[in-house]
């Protein structure tokens, strides 16, 4: 069995509703988040917060009141996310199920003053500049191109190895700055957990993106954004579930087989038996939201994606919840309720779409 199949990664799902997303997206209940953001220890109003919805490009910042306004937000759980430099970044859970607006008012404590280190080199150092480059095939994936994705601030990151676990590691002090023009997207990266473990080849990563649309310089590259957009929504796990939750399986070319255990844990031969088709009525029951289902799950699935006129794109899905709640755009809000292989693991920030992309 090949490597790229034995590569692990537990992910954030930014990785939207049912048969046709953009007639539910008009008549599903949208509520506005606001209130105002002060210091936690002086009371002063803070301007220039970044104040979103993790995963979307749904936020803005302060203004010179503090005050913040978040419009069109869906019923359903999200995570708001808070970040001012000079202050620790807060993570606050909403669950929104009645279509009312809500007022959240925030505090930042200040981080504690550090002098920073001076940095007499020209430039970064060879061996930094070698785990950038490492870092960089990681992080975008796949499709990634230098040419379409970039990240703009580099000197942000700082890297190390874990010589007891050889593991690769990396840090930022402040948020990634991404450039994707292969999708058409601006995004802050602020991450939590970057480990890639050099024996197994297997990566684990955590980040919270905040996304915003480049106006694009013409025409031609406003359709060649949406063209890419809709090749990196196919077949992606995103599209599996919005697949999955919609009854649309095998019109959309999934198709799905349960297994015991993942393939390369058992002798080849014996896969041909112990395959199966997964019968999902068992599996999903409704939630309190008509735009939620629960996954009562724990195994093992095979994925096979079949693009029309492409050859056949395998993945494999891993649950590790017995009940994972999914939202209908396509996506968990357990970002470490699935562990995906193959076809799916090697899709990453490149082609990465925000939770309120609506494909069509």
């Amino acid at each position: 069995m090949k490597k790229i199949f034995k590569e692990l990664a537990l992910i954030w799902l930014f990785i939207p509703m049912l048969v046709s997303a953009p007639v539910l997206a008009q008549i599903e209940p949208r509520v506005t988040i606001s209130g105002q953001v002060k210091d936690a220890e002086t009371d002063a109003l803070l301007a220039s917060v970044n104040v979103f919805l993790a995963n979307t490009t749904l936020g803005g910042i302060t203004n010179e009141e503090g005050f913040y306004s978040i419009q069109r937000v869906p019923l359903g759980t999200h995570e708001l996310f808070v970040s001012l430099i000079g202050y620790e970044a807060r993570k606050i859970a909403l669950r929104l199920t009645v279509p009312n607006d809500v007022k959240v008012d925030l505090s930042l404590k200040p981080k504690p003053f550090e002098l920073p280190p001076v940095d007499v080199l020209a430039e970064p150092p060879r061996e930094w500049k070698k785990h950038l480059k490492t870092f960089e095939k990681l992080f975008w994936g796949n499709a990634y191109y230098s040419s379409e994705c970039k990240i703009c601030n580099p000197e942000v990151l700082d890297f190390d190895i874990d010589k007891d676990s050889n593991c690769f590691i990396a840090n930022a002090d402040q948020p990634l700055q991404i450039e994707n023009r292969r999708l058409g997207y601006r995004a802050q990266f602020y991450l939590q957990e970057f480990r890639y473990y050099l024996d197994e080849k297997e990566i684990k990563y955590a980040f919270t993106p905040k996304f915003e649309e480049i106006e694009p310089t013409d025409a031609q590259e406003a359709k060649k954004w949406h063209e890419n957009r809709i090749k990196a929504y196919r077949g992606s796990f995103r599209h599996f579930l919005t697949a999955l939750l919609s009854g649309r399986l095998k019109e959309e070319g999934f198709f799905v087989t349960d297994l015991p255990d993942l393939p390369w844990e058992r002798k080849p031969e014996k896969l041909r038996f112990l395959r199966k088709p997964t019968n999902f009525s068992k599996l999903l029951s409704p939630s309190v939201l008509p735009s939620e289902v629960e996954f009562n799950f724990q195994g093992c699935l095979e994925v096979v994606y079949t693009p029309e006129g492409g050859s056949n794109q395998i993945s494999w899905m891993v649950a590790n919840r017995d009940h994972i709640l999914l939202n209908k755009a396509g996506y968990a809000y357990d970002g470490y309720a699935f562990v995906l292989y193959g076809h799916w693991f090697l899709q990453r920030a490149a082609e990465a779409l925000p939770r309120d992309h609506i494909p069509q």
